[in-house]
């Protein structure tokens, strides 16, 4: 199923490495350089369905786009997985307390970026 991923990632090469992947993948990939850019993609209409947001951009805290996000109702359905190239507990507690569905660490592991949107694709049973 063909989904929009909102990448935000201040790294143009890693940008550029998740937007070929995705797209190989079937998916629709929306670019966002810096945490501004993540907030205006983040809020236009059609909405992504899963976002994909480094946790250091630039200079910025990328959790402050997914604190934003989680307060938003309409975005309360919202898919949003950090990407981050350090792991230490400290940092997957602030993650996790963000509100955050998943953590992928530097470099991605495709196989399980994969199979995430791969379940994320599968329809509620009601």
């Amino acid at each position: 199923m063909k989904q929009r991923i909102l990448v935000v990632d201040d790294d143009a090469d890693y940008r550029e490495l998740l937007q070929h992947w995705l797209e190989s993948e079937g998916h629709e990939a929306i670019l966002a350089e810096t945490l501004e850019e993540g907030f205006v993609a983040i809020a236009t209409v059609p909405l992504p369905d899963v976002v994909l947001v480094d946790i250091h951009v630039g200079k910025e805290n990328g959790l402050t786009l997914v604190h934003w996000a989680r307060k938003q109702r309409h975005l309360a359905h919202m898919q949003i997985a950090a990407v981050t190239g350090l792991t230490s507990f400290k940092e997957l507690k602030s993650i996790g307390e963000a509100g955050c569905d998943n953590c992928f660490t530097k470099p991605i592991n495709f196989k399980a970026l994969r199979e995430y949107l791969a379940g994320l694709a599968v329809p509620a049973v009601n």
